[in-house]
């Protein structure tokens, strides 16, 4: 578990260093010249908690509770705060009891609690493993009742690779490695309305070491279906008889 402090403002190199000397001429602010031959280093976070899952004299979750709570509070007003949760519940990482309902679901309770405060700048991710915790079960549909948007990542088998490789992908672009569904989105507004156009869509996703991609899924043509694989494959351009007219 860690918490990532982001300050909201940035200040460049050019600009402190036009502030600092102030019989200089102020730089333009989006002036820089950029090598687009060379990869662009990515600024250092300011500061990150790790909160280690260690058992204490007091309740489990009660303990990272209170470093959470510590840690946003002894920060500026103005800091973004980031929590991120992987693996919740992964047998490796927490101790039996985490799984129980009266131990995970007051703990949730509590992270809600803290992110709705009115001086907080709180947001979080939580990543469960399916394998294990199914959606099918009582806890994990209480978890994504206390979630605001949730999402489910289901991976190819490795027998279905046939089946990746074939979708209506073109040869540029690379073969989808699993389906992404969506289950609930953020509500945008406190009349609870929200854009649920994306609910219940088919998308794919592709993992590499650079990037994460989501795009729209769908299936290729059937064998049987002539006239859609020959659409599939024929130019989008329409012809010139077609045209005039």
């Amino acid at each position: 578990m860690s918490l990532t402090d982001a300050a909201p403002v940035a200040t460049t190199g050019d600009q402190a260093s036009s502030a600092a000397n102030g019989d200089q001429a102020q730089q333009p602010a989006f002036c820089h010249a950029f090598d687009l031959t060379k990869r662009l280093t990515h600024p250092s976070i300011a500061n990150i908690t790790y909160i280690p899952l260690a058992r204490t004299n007091e309740p489990f979750f009660v303990s990272i509770h209170k470093r959470l709570q510590a840690s946003i509070t002894q920060s500026p007003p103005n800091t973004v705060h980031r929590i991120i949760i992987p693996s919740l519940l992964n047998p490796t990482l927490y101790p039996p009891e985490a799984s129980q309902p009266e131990t995970i679901l007051p703990f949730l309770h509590s992270l809600r609690a803290l992110m709705s405060a009115p001086s907080a700048r709180v947001t979080a991710m939580i990543t469960m493993p399916l394998s294990l915790f199914p959606r099918s079960s009582g806890l994990v549909r209480w978890v994504e009742l206390l979630n605001d948007g949730v999402i489910e990542l289901c991976p190819f088998p490795h027998s279905a690779d046939a089946l990746a490789t074939s979708g209506a992908v073109t040869a540029g672009e690379e073969p989808p490695q699993g389906v992404l569904k969506t289950h609930r989105l953020p509500v945008l507004h406190e009349r609870g309305g929200g854009s649920d156009q994306n609910v219940g869509q088919d998308w794919a996703f592709t993992l590499s070491r650079r990037k994460f991609e989501i795009k729209p899924f769908s299936l290729p043509p059937a064998e049987g279906d002539k006239e859609a694989q020959e659409g599939a494959g024929s130019s989008a351009m329409p012809k010139k008889a077609d045209l005039e007219f």
